[in-house]
């Protein structure tokens, strides 16, 4: 079976895909459609048709991923087809749709609701939108208005007054808006007319109402609407109009309305106004003789708030009183002559006119005057005459301005009253009979008696002015009062006034004032009346802040403040956030305390009516609290030990915390060390620490705030300095080795370091330790405690070598950024190195401190 050659190769290019991800929107503001797709190899062009159910089709030609449709017709939903092409083949359409712009919306008409002061506003529906917003702007743009609906007609409401509004509707759909529609235009109701002023003619019972011009309004009216129920109208094209025939004894609300084409704007503000008061009538009146004054009664009027009598003789003496209601006194009439008597009713704004009058005659006086005297603060008033003929007796009577009388009886030409009364108006006649209107009288001299003194005190503290508002009860004889102030220190302050109340101001804190008042009349001074009164609270003193970073609280405590029931404390911190407590004693605690934050602290008295001025602030900082949890670890570095400390975070921001040391040297007192880190924002700080050494560890913390107070002590001993002393007795086949004691050491290990690794010969809390075999240059002592092993000794001797002394000795060491001095004093006490990196040092140390380079 044969095969023939292979033909040639024919290279054959498949129809191009369909184009993927087809997406189409519109680009609003100029009606071009924007299709895009997912860019195909092998495809040269593309080709997207787009066709509107009105008939209207468009395309567009791209070699890219998208391509534009220009000039769609508005409120079409277009069915797009696009096509990929490769030269040769079309591919299969890919069908999509796009919705254009809506049409704007046609025939768009508003009307004025003019009672609402809104535009209701209609259109025909457009093609392609789902939504209408209708938009309202005046006439030079100074406000705009919208409103939004899915029908074909929206309100616009709360319009601007006396303007004209250009209105325009917009079709939207769910991305686009159509362009404007043509305008429709409307003009608002007209501006509620403004100043209105109301004067009542009283005299011709009318009323004439003005109010500011308005350009906008054809027409006025007035409305007048009476308590009675009644109305009353005017109009005008002006800036005033008149009501007339108004009632008397009537109360007015008035109000103007702008017009304009039958559009009235809203009321006015209501002005209120009255008519003059009626006439009083049944006016009458008789005479009192004692006093020579005559009471007169009415009947009340309508719309009047107060009357006025006015009694008027031939000769031109007048008289008169003044009352808000009936009857009325007017006095000082004289004796022989008849009065005529008119009352008027007033109010407000106007007053009646006369009612119809009335005379009376006053009784002549044949007697001649009389004489009164009185002592102050005297319950009597002496009368003195002089005799008449064939006058047996005399009767003297007194009338006080209450209308109490007193009298006395006396043929001779004196007589005494009795039990007078303090701050009385009295009116003291002399008459022949009991008659007192008879002919033999004399006529009244008048005589005011001492004031009485001052009650109903009362004193209203002025806080603010540490004074008071001091009042008393009136009296109608006095013509001025002074008030006293003083205090228990000496301090007065004095008020004097022809009112029955005074101000006191600036008085001392913290005091009771004894008030004294007295009443002055003509010649006479009352009694004082005197109550107590006392000040405001002293701000308060010695405020001490004590805070507790554990409960985010501070205590503070003050000095009592004279005369306070309560005090408040309070903290600001530097942003302005406040913080308060409050305590019926000298102390409270305010909680809440933001750890980081700086407060200033104080406090204020109250007395319950009012508060002293806070106290002078005390600045303290909410620093942070100590750690809880403190470690030490010891290891070992080269030929010295170093202490690891670390503790717990504390949560506040941004602290820093110092590690403080102190301890003694081979629990010597007289040697003491001190060393302390520098200000780290870590939890751990590393330290060289002599041998054989107690120590106590404190660590504090600190920010912003300030520092804080130590931590709880941590006590501790660091790993023993290395044996001293060390020597053998014997020899290389059996030996003692012996020791002298390490302070702090609990064990003692004894190791042969001849091999590679060292190894183990004795382990004891002893002194010494039997070898056998033994060889001093292989062998090393070390002691030990819970602390760790000390640096061992070497240095092995058969006899027992003394300690060079040292009368001053300087060593220092650089590391982690301490500085080590070593101050000795005693020479003549020999001690181990303290130091794992002094060695073969002896040493008495009064001092060590260990201080940051």
């Amino acid at each position: 079976m044969c095969s023939s050659a292979e033909s040639s190769v024919v290279e054959l290019n498949t129809v191009p895909c369909v184009p993927q991800q087809v997406a189409a929107q519109m680009v609003c503001s100029n009606d071009t459609g924007l299709v895009s797709w997912e860019e195909a190899d092998g495809v040269s062009s593309y080709v997207v048709q787009a066709s509107g159910p009105n008939g209207h089709e468009t395309l567009c030609n791209s070699t890219t991923a998208s391509c534009k449709l220009p000039s769609l017709h508005c409120g079409q939903m277009y069915n797009l087809t696009v096509t990929a092409q490769d030269g040769q083949c079309d591919s299969s359409h890919a069908p999509q749709t796009l919705q254009s712009v809506p049409c704007r919306p046609t025939n768009v008409q508003a009307s004025l609701q003019c009672h609402l002061n809104s535009a209701a506003v209609t259109w025909e529906r457009s093609s392609g939108a789902q939504s209408y917003r209708v938009v309202g702007v005046t006439e030079d743009g100074s406000h705009q208005i919208e409103c939004n609906n899915t029908a074909t007609r929206c309100d616009l409401t709360d319009l601007l007054c006396g303007r004209y509004y250009n209105i325009s509707v917009f079709g939207l759909d769910e991305f686009c808006s159509s362009v404007e529609s043509d305008k429709a235009y409307v003009r608002t109701a007209p501006c509620t007319p403004q100043d209105v002023d109301v004067i009542s003619q009283c005299s011709d019972a009318s009323m004439v109402v003005s109010w500011s011009r308005n350009p906008d309004a054809q027409d006025f009216q007035v409305i007048v609407a009476s308590n009675t129920g009644a109305r009353h109208h005017c109009n005008s094209s002006g800036t005033a109009c008149t009501i007339e025939n108004l009632p008397c004894g009537q109360n007015y609300n008035v109000t103007v309305v702008s017009v304009r084409e039958g559009c009235e704007s809203q009321p006015s503000t209501i002005v209120e106004m009255s008519s003059a008061p009626c006439v009083p009538t049944n006016a009458n009146g008789h005479l009192d003789c004692v006093s020579n004054s005559a009471w007169v009664t009415w009947d009340a009027s309508d719309g009047a708030l107060s009357y006025t009598v006015l009694a008027q003789e031939v000769g031109g003496h007048n008289s008169s009183c003044a009352s808000t209601s009936s009857p009325c006194s007017v006095p000082d009439l004289k004796c022989g002559t008849v009065y005529t008597f008119y009352i008027t009713a007033v109010n407000t704004h106007c007053h009646s006119n006369h009612n119809t009058s009335f005379e009376i005659e006053t009784g002549p006086c044949a007697l001649t005057s009389i004489n009164v005297a009185s002592q102050c603060n005297s319950n009597t008033i002496l009368v003195e005459w002089e005799l008449s003929e064939n006058t047996p007796l005399y009767v003297v009577t007194a009338e006080g301005h209450d209308q109490s009388l007193i009298s006395c009886n006396s043929s001779s030409t004196s007589c005494e009253l009795h039990n007078i009364r303090c701050g009385m108006l009295y009116s003291i006649i002399v008459s022949t009979s009991s008659d007192k209107c008879s002919s033999m009288r004399s006529p009244p001299k008048k005589i005011k008696t001492v004031p009485c003194i001052p009650d109903n005190i009362t004193a209203v503290p002025l806080c603010e002015d540490n004074g008071a508002i001091v009042t008393w009860g009136n009296s109608p004889v006095a013509t001025s009062y002074q008030l006293t102030a003083t205090g228990v220190d000496g301090h007065s302050a004095v008020c004097n006034t022809s009112v029955n109340n005074c101000t006191l101001a600036h008085l001392q804190c913290g005091q009771s004032y004894n008030l004294s008042i007295t009443a002055s009349g003509d010649n006479c001074t009352s009694y004082p009346s005197t109550t107590l009164f006392r000040t405001v609270p002293c701000e308060p003193s010695g405020l001490v802040v004590d805070l507790d970073c554990e409960t985010s609280s501070a205590t503070l405590s003050w000095d009592v403040s004279e005369g306070a029931v309560e005090y408040f404390g309070c903290a600001q911190s530097e942003g302005g956030n406040m913080l308060y407590c409050n305590s019926t004693d000298i102390s409270c605690t305010i909680e809440g305390l933001e750890c980081g934050e700086i407060y200033n602290f104080s406090v204020e008295a109250s007395d319950d009516v009012c508060n002293s001025s806070f106290s002078e602030p005390v600045e303290v900082g909410a620093a942070p609290c100590a750690p809880n949890v403190l470690k030490v670890r010891m290891q070992k570095i080269g030929q010295s030990h170093w202490a690891l400390t670390s503790w717990d975070r504390v949560n506040c921001p941004d602290v820093e915390y110092l590690v403080e040391i102190i301890g003694e040297i081979q629990n010597s007192p007289h040697a003491l060390m001190a060393v302390s880190s520098y200000w780290v924002s870590s939890t751990y700080f590393e330290f060289p620490m002599p041998c054989s050494t107690a120590y106590n560890l404190t660590v504090r913390s600190r920010n912003t705030a300030g520092v804080g107070e130590p931590s709880s002590v941590l006590t501790g001993i660091t790993v023993p300095c290395a044996p001293q002393n060390v020597k053998y007795s014997g020899d290389r086949e059996s030996a003692v080795l012996s020791w002298n004691a390490s302070v702090f050491s609990a064990r003692y290990t004894v190791y042969n370091v001849s091999g590679t690794s060292r190894v183990q010969l004795c382990n004891t809390t002893e002194l010494y330790c039997q070898l056998a075999p033994f060889d001093p240059g292989t062998t090393e002592v070390t002691a030990s405690n819970v602390a760790g092993e000390s640096i061992p000794t070497r240095d092995i001797t058969g006899q027992r070598a003394a300690s060079p002394g040292l009368a001053m000795g300087t060593l220092n060491r650089a590391d982690q950024g301490l500085t080590s001095r070593v101050r000795t004093q005693h020479p003549s006490i020999a001690t181990p190195a303290p130091f794992g990196f002094l060695n073969k040092l002896n040493v008495s140390l009064q001092s060590t401190t260990i201080d940051r380079l």
